[in-house]
């Protein structure tokens, strides 16, 4: 009984500690691909759906507030000198939307998984990779809604943002009459077409060394 206890208390660290990197390596990617690449991308939740993938809900959760503390006080105030109140704060709300699409289609997929993570190869991987491809279309319809809606209520109130690599795709759509809520989506999605690829196909290539680490003391049990 003792030793199951320590055993969930050992995981949970361990799950506690992936969060937490996992937040300076979104923060890290997000910042070089943001400020030093200048490249018209995110990529700030590859590894938050790493840890969806590698321990659910909770871990997606925990690694999002983490991410966005590391991203918002941490780049944008330490690095960047910007310390004033971030209405970014709000697009938090996108990372939620897509946690609860990872790990709910995740459920789905698991046994299909199962055959790949058996015997992992590039012939196996034919079994996960279609619902790869499925799950990044999701997510970049619903990060795109999600986004586009946060995006319209804040100029619709006239709150000021920071510029977004969104921004020329819908000054051309509003430019051509586009209605401001459609404007805001659908300038997203271009963008978030690439992004949302590579963020779920690398995240899930991360969780399998995520697991392999989270499995490795009962392995040895």
């Amino acid at each position: 009984m003792h030793d199951k206890i320590f055993m969930k208390v050992v995981q949970l660290w361990k799950i506690i500690i992936l969060c937490a990197v996992s937040a300076v390596c979104n923060a890290a990617l997000s910042h070089f691909i943001i400020n030093v690449a200048k490249l018209p991308l995110y990529l700030d939740t590859v590894f938050t759906i790493a840890m969806c993938f590698s321990a659910g809900l909770f871990a997606g959760f925990l690694t999002g507030a983490f991410s966005c503390f590391f991203i918002s006080f941490v780049v944008y105030g330490c690095i960047l000198g910007n310390f004033l109140p971030r209405v970014g704060y709000l697009f938090y709300i996108c990372v939620i939307a897509e946690v609860f699409l990872v790990c709910f289609f995740h459920g789905k997929m698991k046994k299909r998984e199962e055959i790949f993570l058996q015997k992992p190869s590039l012939q196996s991987f034919i079994y996960v990779a279609p619902l790869l491809l499925g799950l990044a279309a999701l997510d970049c319809i619903a990060v795109s809604i999600t986004g586009g809606i946060i995006d319209f209520t804040l100029t619709s109130l006239q709150v000021p943002r920071d510029i977004s690599p969104e921004d020329t795709f819908k000054l051309g759509l509003l430019w051509n009459n586009v209605p401001l809520l459609a404007a805001a989506i659908l300038s997203r999605i271009p963008i978030n077409i690439v992004d949302r690829f590579i963020a779920i196909f690398g995240g899930y290539g991360i969780s399998l060394l995520y697991r392999k680490w989270l499995k490795s003391k009962e392995t040895r049990e």
